[in-house]
């Protein structure tokens, strides 16, 4: 299949959304099986992808209307991309299938619209090679998901939504004028040729640059300080939608971060930079695990829990080192996989008992024995125990920075991780040791996804080398950004 059909990547969702009205106009009945294809269908073209990434080891470029960049804009799907577009494939699908149970609420075509833009942004965040394309697919991710924060139409919600809202306008402000000052400085929007005259930039233009454009993208990476919208969207948003913030949402803003700031590597004052993003990071972690410790309501509190994750995956890429970066990528997935389960089974639990406070777990191993086991590994892995996957991405962080010198922030997420033990044993112990109650019938469909979930969690726990070996290609892709610019072609530079 010739390498421009990856575009279908970002075609599929993107024209899927405007065609959600005509098949409501055929029959209502058929728009959220209508979302389930196309998210079968982005499965497919994302999987081809992957294979013709990781067989051959070259990424692909799509050229739009055939100009080479910097003129033209081009994606740019590497093995970060290939490995995240897939993975954003296989969660919204599982989503989509999650929704026609979970979302009753109308407008139901206005939710799968919102739906498919919300993995097109995500998506489109991860395999562009142009800056400025990359605010543009940001906001189609920032307003799809301050729109599906306020779905439920409850109080709540939109005291959360207007909360992103706010946070969110701050954070894309400070991107769009990072942007104009890297613009004005190198006279460029593609990534490739900012990161060739990246040395050239003024010490100064370039390091407030660069810093305008980490806390613009630190409110979808969920970096402290400008994290106080999450909790809230977690708890008030649909279960479905809650499960794509963090499984890949999150994601696409680190990424971001990540490729933005290797890019810029040459810029004198690069280190400054690092220290902040270290900084952050690690408050991130600390603030993020006792806040989750307070937490009465189970989809709050792994919300937090999520929060301090996604500071030590930052905390990783920020280390300026190739460990660092496959430590944070793998972490990455492994976050995914397991916060994918986690908000999918509290997700389910709130379904079928009507809520998510401590109190409705109490006894769930004996009414949904299924979904409690489920969250029980995930709860276990979260933590970082043995022969569970989260386990070896974090002694991998661990180790990364203690070799990059900053063992005091080791030691604070150290801490910090006994503090996340406590809230998920509390947790367990809820399930499995208090509380009556009738059993309940589960869903074998839901069920058998949570399996699967807990599948790939025990494989890559008991035999991580593969997964590893996948995460440190994909983290090459980010650190190694001599052979980013070499596979890019632009014009007048090269083929």
């Amino acid at each position: 299949m010739n390498g421009q059909y990856a575009a279908l990547i970002i075609a599929i969702p993107l024209i899927s959304a405007f065609f959600v009205p005509v098949i409501k106009a055929i029959s209502k009945k058929a728009v959220m099986p209508f979302l389930l294809l196309v998210t079968l269908a982005q499965i497919g073209i994302a999987g081809w992808v992957f294979n013709e990434v990781y067989t051959t080891g070259k990424p692909i470029i799509v050229m739009a209307g055939g100009w080479k960049p910097p003129v033209g804009i081009n994606l740019y799907i590497g093995h970060f991309a290939a490995l995240f577009v897939l993975i954003i494939a296989v969660v919204s699908f599982f989503m989509a299938y999650f929704s026609m149970k979970a979302v009753t609420i109308e407008p139901l075509d206005k939710y799968a619209m919102l739906f498919l833009l919300l993995m097109l942004g995500a998506t489109g965040m991860i395999a562009t090679g142009d800056i400025f394309n990359l605010f543009v697919f940001m906001e189609i991710t920032a307003i799809t998901a301050y729109a599906l924060t306020a779905y439920n139409k409850t109080g709540e919600a939109a005291e959360a939504s207007m909360k992103y809202m706010i946070l969110g306008g701050i954070g894309s402000s400070f991107f769009l004028i990072g942007i104009a000052l890297i613009y004005g400085a190198t006279g460029t929007l593609n990534m490739a040729q900012i990161a060739q005259l990246a040395g050239n930039i003024n010490p100064t233009v370039a390091q407030v640059g660069l810093a305008l454009l980490i806390f613009g993208l630190a409110v979808e990476a969920e970096l402290f300080p400008l994290n106080a919208w999450a909790p809230d969207a977690y708890q008030a948003a649909p279960h479905p939608v809650t499960v794509m913030f963090s499984a890949f949402v999150v994601k696409a803003g680190l990424y971001a971060a990540a490729r933005i700031l290797y890019l810029m590597q040459g810029v004198s004052t690069w280190h400054s930079v690092l220290k902040m993003l270290v900084i952050m990071a690690t408050l991130t972690v600390v603030v993020a695990e006792f806040s989750a410790l307070r937490q009465k309501d189970v989809k709050r509190m792994i919300a937090y829990s999520s929060i301090s994750q996604v500071g030590m995956i930052a905390f990783a890429l920020a280390l300026g080192t190739q460990s660092g970066v496959d430590a944070g990528v793998f972490h990455m997935v492994n976050h995914a996989i397991v916060k994918a389960l986690l908000f999918l089974g509290v997700g389910y639990v709130g379904l079928q008992l009507g809520g998510t406070k401590l109190e409705d777990f109490e006894g769930l191993g004996r009414r949904m024995p299924l979904t409690a086991f489920a969250i029980t590994v995930g709860s276990l892995s979260a933590i970082g125990i043995p022969l569970l996957n989260i386990f070896w991405s974090k002694i991998r962080i661990m180790l990364a920075g203690v070799a990059a010198g900053y063992t005091w922030g080791v030691a604070l997420i150290l801490g910090a991780s006994v503090v996340e033990a406590v809230y998920y044993l509390r947790l367990i112990h809820r399930m499995w040791f208090a509380g009556e109650g009738e059993r309940i019938r589960e869903s074998l469909a839901i069920g058998a996804i949570m399996l699967f979930l807990v599948a790939l969690i025990l494989v890559i726990g008991v035999y991580p080398n593969y997964a590893w070996n996948l995460a440190q290609k994909a983290g090459a892709d980010i650190f190694n950004v001599a052979k980013y610019i070499s596979n890019v072609p632009l014009m007048g530079v090269g083929a």
